[in-house]
């Protein structure tokens, strides 16, 4: 069953941020103005939210199915950055603020970072501090 979560939240993951990358290709290769297109755009967006917060339940599960108990691990810190993340996009949501936004499309490429860290070597801390 933890294996079928974190395939899931990879996959809540590329959801999520489909909009911003389909967006970032269109504005720099495709160059479209179709409105199918910006409709589809909509429509992603329009789930982003509900989304993220689904991902913030399902991901400590996740973890605590895996291992068995809370501890430190790449998937723990992997969702500090997730946290941290949806804090700042609901900060900018609250408040308006460009920063706060500028700073939750950052954090969003730490997370790929700590998910590809988190797949590809899940117990680097072990060896880094065992």
């Amino acid at each position: 069953m933890y294996s079928f979560l974190g395939w899931l939240n990879v996959v809540l993951l590329g959801i999520i941020a489909s909009p911003y990358l389909l967006n970032a290709i269109n504005k720099h290769f495709i160059k479209t103005k179709n409105t199918r297109f910006r409709e589809f755009l909509k429509l992603l967006r329009s789930f982003h939210k509900p989304l993220g917060i689904i991902l913030l339940v399902i991901a400590p599960i996740h973890g605590l199915l895996a291992l068995g108990r809370i501890s430190l691990h790449t998937g723990s810190l992997l969702y500090l950055v997730i946290f941290i993340t949806a804090l700042l996009g609901w900060i900018f949501y609250k408040l308006k603020k460009r920063p706060f936004f500028i700073w939750h499309k950052r954090m969003a490429f730490l997370v790929v970072a700590f998910l590809l860290l988190h797949l590809l070597f899940p117990n680097a801390l072990w060896y880094l501090l065992g």
